[in-house]
């Protein structure tokens, strides 16, 4: 249950993180110089699906099964 909530949480972050990466890009000038342009499309929403996966893994600890003898 804990994994699928994190794939479910970090598929879903995907959303506002090309969202908040197209603001972005937009609101720089739209540029088309290589660096910047990876940045700003590339790196956003990757560490907007990163963090919704390390914050879906840590917000279902209460799913995860322990077993003790």
């Amino acid at each position: 249950m804990r994994t699928l909530r994190t794939i479910i949480m970090g598929s879903m972050m995907i959303i506002p993180g090309l969202i908040l990466g197209f603001v972005i890009w937009y609101i720089a000038g739209k540029p088309t110089s290589e660096p910047l342009e990876s940045l700003i499309c590339n790196v956003i929403p990757l560490t907007s699906i990163f963090l919704g996966l390390y914050f879906g893994w840590k917000t279902g600890e209460e799913y995860d099964v322990k077993y003790t003898e």
